[in-house]
């Protein structure tokens, strides 16, 4: 039999999110058929092996848990999962039937620390379960290289054996659990902060040896109940439901403060929970460890009765399968929590499983779930939900659809398929029922698709390729053929592709050149310069800089003698930020003086171009002690017109490299010219006082090449949500809240070819959070979100489009995602629908959208206007 040590880093990492219904923690690589790595229950229970050690100490040294207390607490978790009357799974659990490490011949030791666990960990021995009492937490630092203040406990299966002979190991033989007793608290009570009493029994931290036994059974994380114990907190903005959210009320941790919060009650808490609290109680005296130590949930049960059922519970119980599809209802989709829950016990009788959970992703997508352990007789209702938090061995994937009960008019029609409308299965004895799942959407009108995980920041104005960057590496997504990341040696932070597709800013490392050395590994540290990267012929052009790489300016990827920022149409001219050792000191960053002002004029704005080289822009007539840098961020297409910023206090702009002009000066602008028609006739700029201006480069600066757009109002177009306060609650209303915050903020990242469609982003993150916007000339401004749900475009209910990136040149099609997480989407708009006398009507976006809204019609498919609007 040929026997295998499995992998740490699924195991481990799955253990490690503890300091943080279940499928299987590991399953076989079989590359069509993968399987769950079970133990051999026939062979009698799992021998299980500990150490002599003490397994915690207080802060004086005295034993707070000795080893037979460990070993009492071993014995208690271990027969929670050997109870379990539908499994077949068991181990041994009288402490006098422990064996100890020092009494099998191979390990001889009585106390493991970081230096004796290597003949535990890593080693076959005898076979069985090894549970290390870790008293100082040496074990988790030194060998798992895990912080000993911050993780309870590790466990996985180690060394399985190929015994049915296909070549993949699928038998275990070994596990090993490691209990961290350095963070055991044994803090003095504190009842006023809901800190009980010492743990003198070791009752509350069971709970952590149950959990991560389970993982050494081969059981993963599972959602049920835990997310609403743990994360759902209102005055963290963060409600979540056992259910559909606006279908059920929605339920608390058991620590929130609110006094009317509906707060959930540790012992509907699963123990397979990825996270688990053995410190605090709750309001009525409750501890999640300790409630967390028992194995009395359906979803648990569940668990383990999946990997090693006995004759009777398949039988005995009821079960639900199906798969989830996208809208297409074709393409399979995994990664998203299912939970059927008992329509008169939903918190006490609920069991889960992850859609693809039995395949992992290693076979391809794998919609398919199925739910067991279900009651015979009781009825049961299903819905979709992502995961929260947690490590799970099964990808967890974003919900790109509304979350939605599954209903006997399953469907992907939005208007017909209502996210509330459910249909309760009633479970039988022996009978599995189905129960398909497919993602709302519609297929015609605006079409709302995932494309890539990392950030798309720039369109080429066919809409058929985008530029974007992944852990500050460019990439080019093609809508035909998928992803092309840079050539090595290329870095980026900034998303600029040319109208045709063809070009990118990059940075390039290719010089050479040491500009630093890492100051714990001592590894000598190149620089890098704005560079081009023609992505057909793969070449990359280094623009170089002005101090011929002899200084440098630090950044998140590192240190740059040049920074390039944006390209012209077709890649003739670039601009960016350029750094010159004016003073000689050997640095290039500027220096402020003791009298005040800043020295040097070290940051610059540059132009490049193939024939001239890279050369600075003027500063000529400007008081360059005021600020400390300059930059050239935009360009247009023709390459006439830069635009840049000093500090962000002030916009500047060169037309032809002429003089500067002084756009603060002009019109009080600070920043702008991301959104500039091809021959800069709408140049987008930001005002602090009055939002966004439309400048007219061509005309120069007198008042009529200028020309403000509505501003955005507090409580109007976004919302105040400030600490607890709201538009209702603030005195003063709107005005008093401009007078104390200020207007809205509004950034212009895009605008169409004819200026007559823009996308911006819009808020503050305290104050209002951050919105997607669209502007339609003779429209105005339209919340994305409004936009999407008017649209019936369901991907988007929940994640809308708050970070719009980019537009193709007819202003038809869009890329942007969610600001601080790194996926993408793309958005068809080419089509868009109106209500109009009682019937949805498909239109031409923008124009004949537009005239239909203009002569009366309303924005969006008659069956999602808001009741208020319906036409």
């Amino acid at each position: 039999m040929n026997s295998i040590k499995l992998s740490m880093t699924a195991a481990l990492l799955a253990g490690l999110s503890l300091a943080q219904a279940a499928g299987p923690l590991l399953t076989t690589d079989h590359p069509r058929n993968p399987q769950p790595l079970r133990w051999d229950t026939s062979k009698g229970p799992v021998q299980v092996y500990t150490d002599i050690g003490v397994y915690t100490y207080k802060d004086d040294g005295s034993v707070f848990l000795s080893n037979a207390q460990a070993d009492k607490i071993t014995a208690f978790a271990l027969k929670q999962w050997s109870d379990v009357q539908t499994s077949t799974w068991k181990a041994v659990t009288d402490p006098k039937q422990f064996k100890k490490f020092s009494e099998v011949p191979s390990i001889g030791i009585d106390v493991v620390d970081g230096e004796t666990a290597q003949r535990v960990y890593g080693q076959y021995n005898e076979g069985g379960m090894y549970v290390i009492y870790d008293q100082h937490g040496q074990v988790i630092e030194e060998i798992f290289g895990a912080p000993k203040d911050q993780v309870l406990g590790i466990a996985f299966a180690e060394i399985a054996e190929d015994r049915d002979g296909d070549g993949f190991p699928e038998t275990i033989v070994k596990a090993t659990a490691v209990m961290n007793g350095y963070i055991v608290s044994h803090e003095a009570a504190d009842p006023d902060n809901g800190v009980p009493p010492p743990d003198l029994d070791g009752k509350r931290i069971a709970g952590v040896f149950t959990h991560e036994f389970g993982h050494a059974i081969n059981l993963s994380h599972s959602q049920v109940n835990g997310q609403l114990g743990y994360f759902s907190s209102p005055g963290y903005g963060q409600d979540l439901y056992p259910g559909v959210a606006g279908c059920v009320a929605p339920v608390h941790s058991w620590r929130n403060p609110e006094p009317t919060a509906n707060r959930l009650d540790p012992k509907y808490i699963e123990t397979m929970f990825p996270f688990i609290n053995p410190t605090t109680l709750d309001a009525h005296g409750h501890n999640p460890g300790l409630e967390q130590s028992t194995v009395d949930r359906p979803d648990d049960i569940a668990a383990i009765s999946d990997l090693y059922p006995t004759p009777s519970y398949a039988k005995s119980r009821g079960a639900i399968a199906g798969v989830l599809y996208l809208k297409d209802g074709r393409t399979p989709y995994g990664g998203i929590n299912i939970i059927a829950r008992n329509v008169n016990d939903p918190l006490g009788d609920a069991i889960s499983a992850m859609s693809g959970d039995k395949t992992q992703g290693k076979i391809g997508p794998d919609g398919r779930f199925r739910i067991n352990n279900l009651t015979p007789g009781q009825k049961y209702v299903l819905y979709l939900e992502e995961i929260v938090a947690g490590g799970y061995p099964t990808t967890p994937t974003a919900l790109v659809s509304e979350a939605e009960y599954w209903s006997v008019n399953e469907q992907s029609n939005a208007a017909k398929d209502k996210a509330c409308t459910r249909s309760a299965i009633t479970a039988e004895a022996g009978v599995t029922k189905t129960a398909n799942f497919y993602f709302n959407g519609y297929k015609d009108g605006v079409q709302y698709t995932p494309v890539t995980y990392g950030f798309l920041g720039s369109m080429s104005k066919d809409g058929e390729r985008a530029a974007g960057i992944i852990d500050n590496k460019p990439f080019v997504w093609d809508a035909k053929k998928g992803v092309e990341m840079a050539p090595t040696g290329v870095l980026g932070t900034n998303a600029s592709i040319t109208r045709d597709g063809r070009s990118l800013i990059v940075q390039t490392d290719q010089n050479g050149v040491v500009a630093g050395f890492d100051p714990f590994s001592g590894a000598a540290l190149t620089s890098n310069s704005a560079g081009i990267w023609d992505t057909r012929t793969a070449r990359v052009v280094d623009l170089r800089s002005l101090n011929g790489n002899t200084c440098f300016g630090g950044s998140q990827i590192g240190y740059s003698s040049s920074y390039g920022w944006a390209l012209d149409g077709k890649g003739r001219t670039a601009v960016g930020t350029a750094f010159i050792d004016r003073d000689g000191d050997g640095a290039c960053e500027g220096n402020w003086s003791e009298s005040g002002g800043f020295l040097g004029n070290e940051i610059v704005p540059f132009i490049w171009t193939a024939a001239g080289g890279m050369r600075q822009l003027s500063l000529d007539g400007v008081d360059t002690s005021k600020q400390p840098w300059y930059r050239a961020h935009a360009i247009s297409a023709n390459g006439r017109v830069v635009l840049g910023t000093s500090n962000l206090e002030q916009a500047w702009a060169w037309i032809d490299e002429g003089r500067p002009i002084d756009l603060f000066k002009a019109i009080g602008a600070v920043d702008g010219g991301y959104a500039m028609t091809p021959d800069a006739s709408r140049v987008v700029l930001h005002s602090r006082a009055d939002g966004l201006v439309f400048w007219n480069a061509n005309k120069g600066t007198h008042p009529g090449a200028f020309t403000k757009i509505r501003k955005l109002q507090w409580c109007k177009d976004l919302p105040f949500l400030d600490f607890g306060l709201s538009c209702d609650s603030y005195e003063g209303g709107a005005e008093a809240i401009e007078r104390d915050f200020g207007p809205i903020p509004v950034v212009a990242n895009d605008i169409s070819d004819d200026g007559r469609v823009m996308i911006a982003r819009a808020g503050t993150f305290w104050e209002s959070g951050m919105h997607g916007m669209l502007w339609l000339e003779d429209l105005g401004w339209i919340k994305l979100t409004d936009f999407f749900r008017t649209q019936g475009v369901a991907e988007a209910y929940r994640f809308g489009l708050d970070g719009p990136a980019s537009l193709n040149g007819r202003g038809t099609e869009l890329v942007g995602g969610i600001p601080g997480y790194p996926l993408t989407w793309y958005v068809d708009m080419k089509k868009a629908f109106v209500c109009r006398h009682g019937n949805s009507v498909e239109t031409a976006f923008p124009h004949e959208f537009v005239d239909q809204v203009k002569k009366g019609a309303r924005m969006g498919r008659c069956e999602h206007q808001p009741k208020q609007t319906q036409g």
